[in-house]
């Protein structure tokens, strides 16, 4: 014999004339909140899913872009032209294609020879390997870098020892210097530099010279130009050509402020620390300038600046253009 339950009957009155159907509201609103819970669920799961895909890739990007910039940074005399980035099963490999820093003729400036491989490494375990790492001080530029902030002697006798060499060669040729400041100049000043000079553009400044420190025998030089950071449209640094030493030291903090403790051990492979950077970063002074392609008349007139100490020409071309 079938077993029988009370069981309670919702009745839903009927609805009267002008009134809303509750039968059919109820039935909607049951079907939306079935729905909404569906969507949210689902969502979620997508995100998850999309940020478990994305996020060994963002984190070799990551790699990649700060790798390349800093290579740039502990390398200012060379060019380069050419990046590729890859690697497998959580390592990255990035490989820079350059040259040595050299004076235009004014015909071959966009043509590049065989160049230079410059290859940093990490490995799953995120070991970094700079092995291929070019020497410091295997150039003239390099050289000359490290006498910043020498007081062997006085100015008066490294003008006249700077104005002997230039007086030597064609004042028509080109040329690569770097023009050391008496005293390290601030951001605005170099503005004011750049305005009675009258040039700008792509200039890199030395926010730092060699030194010792952090645990290093040698700490590399910092250097910087407006175009070397790798995500220039999240600065929105728009800037007046005149006023590129201001831009250029923004975008230098920019980047040093993103750094992290996990990019120390590359950047020590660079002779380079996330202390000192922020040091630089934070003092923001420029101790010298490198000076590309200029005609040796203009490198000679810069002689005349009380803010100058001394110019080093490093290469040379002749000016075929």
């Amino acid at each position: 014999m079938p077993c029988e339950y009370d069981v309670p009957v919702i009745r839903i009155p009927p609805h009267a004339p002008g009134e809303p159907d509750w039968l059919l509201v109820i039935r909607s609103l049951a079907r939306v909140v079935v729905l909404s819970v569906s969507l949210f669920m689902f969502g979620a799961v997508a995100l998850s899913m999309i940020a478990d895909s994305r996020r060994p890739e963002q984190a070799g990007e990551r790699f990649a872009a700060v790798m390349d910039t800093a290579v740039q940074i502990a390398n200012p005399d060379y060019d380069f032209h050419g990046f590729s980035n890859d690697g497998d099963d959580g390592s990255d490999r990035l490989r820079l294609t350059g040259e040595p820093l050299a004076a235009g003729d004014g015909i071959t400036e966009d043509i590049h020879g065989p160049g230079v491989t410059y290859e940093v490494t990490r490995d799953a375990s995120g070991t970094v390997d700079a092995g291929s790492a070019l020497s410091i001080g295997d150039s003239a530029l390099d050289q000359s870098l490290m006498t910043l902030g020498e007081r062997d002697q006085s100015r008066e006798k490294a003008l006249r020892q700077a104005r002997k060499r230039l007086d030597a060669l064609p004042a028509a040729m080109n040329a690569v210097a770097l023009v050391e400041f008496e005293r390290p100049l601030t951001a605005a000043q170099l503005v004011g530099f750049t305005r009675r000079h009258e040039r700008c553009g792509m200039t890199t400044y030395v926010y730092r010279p060699f030194g010792h420190g952090n645990g290093l025998d040698v700490e590399n030089a910092v250097s910087w130009n407006v175009g070397m950071n790798p995500f220039p449209e999240a600065d929105g640094l728009s800037h007046e050509c005149e006023k590129e030493p201001e831009a250029a030291l923004a975008s230098f903090r920019s980047w040093v402020a993103a750094l992290r403790p996990e990019d120390e051990a590359g950047l020590r492979q660079l002779a380079l620390t996330r202390a000192g950077l922020a040091e630089a970063a934070g003092k923001g002074v420029a101790h010298a300038f490198v000076a590309e392609s200029w005609m040796l008349a203009d490198l000679r007139a810069l002689l005349d600046d009380p803010q100058v100490r001394t110019v080093r020409v490093t290469d040379v071309a002749f000016n075929l253009g």
